[in-house]
């Protein structure tokens, strides 16, 4: 399992927060980024405004407030993607959020790097099953008055996440459709045991 340093702002992060504590715009998170490039002990983030060596993005599927001055951020890294499945693989050494400046567009708001030889590999996909890492990152948003993202498409869904749903809203269904036909699903959970019928309306 990767091991992360702590999270950095960068220049343009900060400058969207002061923005955000002012109440001048919200915080909006647009997607996170992997990439492989090299970093060397004590080299400064604050400055970055891409990743040295992107190689995928992915939407954010989670978000939550810590407290004030925190939120978590959950995504899904994956191999098979609708934008382009993963042709070589490679080792996830930066991760990069990225969010909405009402003056400046996307910018990289912030970067963390894994620890030298603590990486995770990721392979290139087989065709067959995909493979998955799942990453949680903390970052600054101090008092900012709304932090949201954007919604993307191609997220995945945790189990975890699909129990929270299910505890906190017990009697609603979750609907599923099918890609190539359109054909809709109704996708639960029984008596512990997962389950997904047609549904034909």
């Amino acid at each position: 399992m990767a091991n992360f340093n702590s999270a950095v702002l960068t220049a343009k992060g900060i400058n969207l927060l002061a923005k955000a504590q002012a109440g001048k715009t919200t915080i909006e998170f647009t997607k996170a980024a992997t990439g492989n490039g090299s970093y060397a002990t004590g080299e400064s983030l604050v400055g970055r405004t891409a990743l040295k060596a992107q190689k995928q993005t992915f939407p954010i599927s989670t978000i939550n407030v810590v407290n004030e001055s925190t939120v978590y951020l959950k995504f899904i890294v994956s191999n098979q993607q609708t934008s382009g499945n993963l042709k070589a693989g490679y080792y996830v050494k930066e991760v990069g959020i990225f969010a909405r400046d009402p003056d400046e567009g996307e910018i990289l708001y912030a970067i963390a790097t894994a620890v030298a030889d603590q990486w995770d590999y990721l392979p290139a996909y087989n065709d067959l099953i995909p493979s998955t890492i799942t990453m949680e990152f903390y970052t600054e948003v101090d008092n900012a008055s709304t932090v949201y993202l954007t919604a993307g498409g191609g997220a995945y869904v945790t189990q975890e996440d699909f129990e929270a749903f299910a505890e906190k809203h017990p009697d609603d269904k979750v609907y599923l459709y099918d890609q190539s036909t359109g054909q809709k699903y109704a996708f639960g959970v029984d008596n512990g045991a997962a389950y997904i019928e047609e549904v034909n309306e």
